[in-house]
């Protein structure tokens, strides 16, 4: 059963929302287990957790992170469970590899009882909320998290305190191919981009209309135009393709885009409206089965 308390942050653990044995008749407390001990733990006993969504940590901010450490001490302790005779890190692996570039042997840790399930939310929960992971980043921590608690999307985003359409979209960029995720990661490809990308019928395309929309630094919304030319030829290939500064492209009309970004939004897949004064489609791009039965489940509860 997917733990809805998660949602709320890391401020669940960090008050003490799981106080150990305190308050249980007759328990003795170690300090480890009472809600208003910090321990301070040497830095070689704390090691990282392995569910850490974060991929390598910039060197930069790690030395500005260090610096303010030297100036103000760790204002937050780092959140750790047991793990042996060593504690493992659950939320807080930047500020402990900052102390040690501050050459801190000693460092304020909460320690808690926390199961595997509930250390692989909060690694993702106190990114999510509190850094900032690329979108694919996020994407795979949020498939990680899926395949760990056996969850649906719905209840993931509950876990992590989003919406189901914004896992959804995160979740739908893993299907785009490894050098367009790569342009993600780095920052040359915006989600915007990504999410249009995703909506070429043929899938061959999207490589080399990524590397094209780079070079020509399009706009989202250009991106958008080139990906329903590009549809257009592809499902009607006896029709010449529009040009994107072509009479068809000035001509349509504002409130024609403003359906079809509110269809995006709602639905949370690429949307594209084909109006005609005696005929007009609408078309909803699906990834996958799930997608289109996630779909179809939305469209058919309106």
């Amino acid at each position: 059963m997917v733990d809805r308390r998660l949602g709320r942050g890391l401020d669940f653990f960090l008050s003490g929302g799981r106080g150990g044995a305190k308050g249980k008749p007759g328990a003795e407390e170690t300090p480890a287990e009472k809600d208003s001990d910090t321990l301070e733990l040497d830095v070689k006993l704390l090691e990282p957790n392995p569910d850490q969504p974060r991929g390598p940590i910039d060197p930069e901010e790690l030395r500005e992170l260090a610096a303010s450490i030297q100036s103000n001490g760790i204002l937050q302790p780092i959140l750790a469970r047991k793990a042996g005779e060593r504690y493992q890190i659950v939320a807080g692996e930047r500020r402990w590899r900052a102390a040690q570039i501050a050459k801190l042997t000693k460092v304020p840790v909460l320690v808690r009882e926390i199961s595997d399930d509930d250390s692989a939310v909060f690694a993702l929960v106190e990114n999510v909320q509190r850094e900032d992971l690329n979108a694919i980043e996020k994407a795979k921590a949020f498939q990680q998290l899926q395949g760990k608690l056996e969850a649906t999307q719905e209840q993931v985003a509950k876990r992590v305190g989003l919406t189901r359409s914004s896992v959804t979209n995160f979740l739908r960029l893993l299907e785009l191919p490894a050098a367009v995720q790569e342009h993600v990661s780095r920052g040359t490809l915006a989600m915007g981009h990504a999410r249009s990308l995703l909506g070429l019928v043929d899938k061959e395309l999207i490589v080399p209309m990524a590397d094209e929309a780079i070079r020509g630094t399009w706009s989202v919304r250009a991106l958008e135009e080139r990906v329903r030319e590009a549809n257009e030829a592809t499902t009607q290939p006896d029709k010449p393709a529009k040009t994107s500064g072509g009479k068809g492209s000035k001509n349509r009309p504002v409130w024609l885009k403003e359906l079809e970004e509110t269809l995006m939004d709602n639905l949370a897949t690429p949307v594209n409206i084909r109006y005609g004064r005696k005929r007009s489609q609408i078309q909803i791009e699906c990834g996958s089965r799930e997608e289109f039965e996630r779909i179809f489940e939305r469209l058919k509860n309106v």
